[in-house]
């Protein structure tokens, strides 16, 4: 099952994973440390951290409203406990350059 959100970057902390604070409705909020579904990225000190890090930061700020918010779909954690999340017009993009391969 699926749930989706609004929420808000805290910080990107590498190109395939982010802290979130989602809007959960009722003037309440959670702050998340959410994994992109379907994405992964070269982790700190590898080649190519920064520029995949940068990339998730710019991605979701173009896929932001003029109040910062972007959408989120969750439903499922993964194997470290991190929330898996699909955010709108991102991860397709970088799925295609940096695929999670099982």
């Amino acid at each position: 099952m699926s749930y989706t959100y609004k929420a808000k970057l805290i910080r990107c902390v590498d190109g395939d994973t982010a802290d979130i604070e989602v809007d959960l409705g009722f003037y309440m909020s959670a702050r998340i440390r959410g994994r992109l579904d379907g994405v992964d990225t070269p982790e700190r000190g590898k080649p190519d951290f920064e520029k995949a890090t940068a990339m998730l930061e710019n991605l979701i700020s173009v896929n932001s409203n003029e109040d910062g918010y972007f959408i989120v779909h969750t439903g499922k954690t993964g194997k470290y406990g991190r929330w898996l999340i699909t955010i709108q017009g991102v991860n397709d993009v970088l799925a295609s350059i940096w695929p999670y391969d099982k």
